[in-house]
């Protein structure tokens, strides 16, 4: 059996869709695979308030008090609900499963024929100063009260955030590492008869009384028991003798078991090793053969403590493990969001929950897929986001925080991801973004792209002609294509012409800039250090006013010069030399960085925007952060 579905109304900041809890949707539902879950999302998305539901309608196999305060009830415009519920539904019986529950199972139906289903709901109630809570299970909206037996079975392993494994695996009267002993089936007592470690026990404290009693023969500890006898027996009446003696206190075998401790090595481990040691402790419970109940684990912040490849070891082992256990877990890293199959993500997003299983999303069988093999970490950072940038390539990538930066909407600022496709499949990840259902998921989507139309000074040098009436049909064709990805969130960004560079290039307020860095790039490739050498810089200013000149002086007067002289730069001199469009970018975003820190922003910004060819990345910056009006 596993955890299919869990309902929250009213529980921490998933209120209700309705007037009261009776007549009225849950605040969130959220679906479960059988295997691995994984609730992703930026802070304060609701993961925690998930598995904190969970566990408090489940109760833990640690058998920790947990308890609701009122800070757990749902508040709505500065007022407090009085009332919350909580409920879990399971599937996946087997026979065996089902005939612990009898009591409180019911069916339904499943593809034509019928199937085990329970569920167990959680109610709270604020009265006066008191919470009153109520758990029961069963197939009608009352149920009846489940007891401790059937309770029990359904207990859940739980590892806590920013977990102190030291301490959990340290000997003592709070001692997990004694309480999983304590479960397992080698450490249950047969009988009256004693256990076998309760043997071992006896033995080493027969052997301790024997080292400390008072034999006289001159041993350190028969010499200090005799001076010990002697404080005894004149503080005591003389009729009254006593004679101490030294044992291991606490016999039976949970007291021992609390005595013992679990490390890796003779010397202390750090964070990380422990965490390890302490989630590997915890499966010999989760995964033992006789654990005849729910085998359900809620790991918060799996990554805790742990390096990358620690985290990539450990998410692939419990895949793996996941065949004969449910995990449900909740993680910040993007390398856990980039290893773990995206069927098996759960997407936290303001207040609502979005399994982004195939029956839940509108991504085919090939998207899944590709994402699979390209969904690294520097892209699973749009899980956490709360608007994502789409852009094909590098210079993008590159050129774009710092335009943000130079029109008062730093990225970083905004929550704000930039995911480098690194082609035009730009399919792929923007149906992440669509659910079946047409529900919104709250995260705005800016695709940024070229138009990829060669202007007409292609031409000139093809062998096709092309008019400019066929140039302008095409360019229509390519912006219909590409809107198809659009919806209110979805937003779809052109260059007007071509691409990015040629974008750039065109406008005059950045043409010198440009084909500096244009030219500074090739320098910086071709040097083997990757530092030109001095001197270098006076001569690629020498080349770019030259060359500038030269060409606004050839086609001054002709209604096409800006398009020329932008063809010249990107076509023949960046491309006809194969020079690079990352270094390129790199180095024209440190020269707007330095006229920032030379001029500030305010004529910069006044440059971007009278720059109508780059229009197309301001509104498309606009879109993920504020509109251009809000902050203007």
């Amino acid at each position: 059996m596993y955890l299919s579905e869990l309902k929250l109304w009213n529980f921490r900041k998933y209120g209700i869709n309705g007037e009261s809890i009776e007549s009225s949707l849950p605040g969130v539902t959220v679906q479960f695979h059988e295997g691995m879950n994984v609730l992703i999302g930026e802070n304060d998305s609701g993961k925690t308030a998930i598995i904190d539901a969970i566990r408090y309608t489940l109760g833990t196999q640690s058998g920790e008090w947990i308890r609701l305060d009122e800070s757990d009830f749902h508040t709505e415009d500065g007022k407090r609900t009085q009332e919350l519920r909580i409920e879990c539904t399971f599937r996946g019986f087997t026979d065996q499963e089902a005939g612990r529950f009898l009591e409180w199972l019911g069916n339904e139906d499943a593809e034509g024929s019928k199937r085990y289903v329970l569920k167990v709901r959680y109610a709270a109630r604020i009265k006066g100063n008191r919470i009153v809570t109520d758990l029961r299970a069963g197939q009608d909206q009352i149920g009846i009260p489940i007891d401790g037996d059937a309770r029990a079975l359904l207990r859940i392993t739980y590892l806590k955030p920013l977990r102190d494994a030291d301490a959990e695996l340290t000997p003592g009267r709070r001692s997990r590492f004694a309480q999983i002993l304590k479960a397992h089936t080698l450490f249950q007592k047969d009988g009256p008869n004693r256990h076998k470690l309760e043997a071992i026990f006896d033995d080493a404290n027969k052997a301790i009384v024997d080292y400390f009693k008072h034999k006289g023969d001159g041993s350190d500890a028969s010499e200090m028991m005799k001076m010990l006898n002697t404080y005894v027996e004149a503080f005591f009446p003389q009729n009254e003798p006593h004679s101490p003696s030294v044992t291991i206190s606490g016999g039976d075998l949970f007291d021992i078991l609390k005595r013992l401790s679990l490390s890796l090595d003779i010397n202390p481990s750090g964070l990380g090793a422990a965490n390890l040691l302490f989630m590997a402790t915890e499966l010999l419970l989760l995964q033992s053969e006789e654990n005849v109940g729910l085998k359900l684990a809620l790991i918060e912040e799996l990554e805790a403590h742990l390096h990358p490849q620690a985290q990539l070891r450990l998410i692939h082992y419990l895949k793996e493990k996941s065949t004969t256990g449910q995990y449900i877990l909740t993680t910040h890293s993007t390398t856990m969001g980039s290893s773990i199959p995206l069927e098996n993500l759960i997407l936290c997003k303001e207040s609502k929950a979005f399994p982004m299983g195939s029956n839940y999303t509108t991504l085919e069988r090939k998207n899944y897929d590709f994402l699979q093999r390209f969904l690294d970490a520097t892209k699973a950072n749009l899980f956490f986001a709360r608007g994502v940038l789409l852009v094909e390539g590098d210079a993008e990538n590159l050129l774009i925080p710092t335009i943000a930066k130079i029109i008062d909407r730093p990225l970083h600022r905004y929550g704000v991801s930039i995911v480098n496709v690194g082609s035009t499949a730009f399919s792929h990840f923007v149906e992440i973004f669509r659910r079946q259902d047409g529900e919104p998921m709250g995260v705005k989507v800016a695709l940024i792209t070229d138009m990829d139309v060669k202007p007409l000074e292609y031409s000139e040098i093809a062998e096709k002609k092309q008019t400019k009436e066929e140039i302008d049909a095409a360019k229509i064709n390519r912006k219909r294509n590409l809107l198809r990805f659009a919806n209110d969130e979805i937003k779809v960004f052109v260059s007007p012409n071509w691409t990015l560079e040629y974008e750039i290039v065109l406008s005059p307020q950045f043409r010198t800039d440009f084909y500096r860095s244009v030219l500074w790039a090739e320098k910086v490739a071709n040097s083997q250090s990757g530092v030109p050498q001095e001197g270098k810089a006076n001569k690629v200013d020498e080349t770019v006013q030259s060359n500038l000149k030269g060409w606004l002086d050839t086609w001054d007067g002709d209604p096409r010069k800006s398009e020329k002289i932008a063809f010249e730069i990107y076509k023949k001199q960046m491309l006809g030399k194969e020079i690079s469009k990352a270094i390129t970018a790199q180095v024209f975003a440190q020269f707007l960085e330095d006229k920032i820190a030379v001029e500030g922003l305010k004529s910069l910004k006044s440059d971007l925007q009278a720059a109508s060819s780059l229009q197309y990345l301001l509104d498309a910056i606009y879109h993920v952060t504020e509109p251009q009006e809000i902050l203007e």
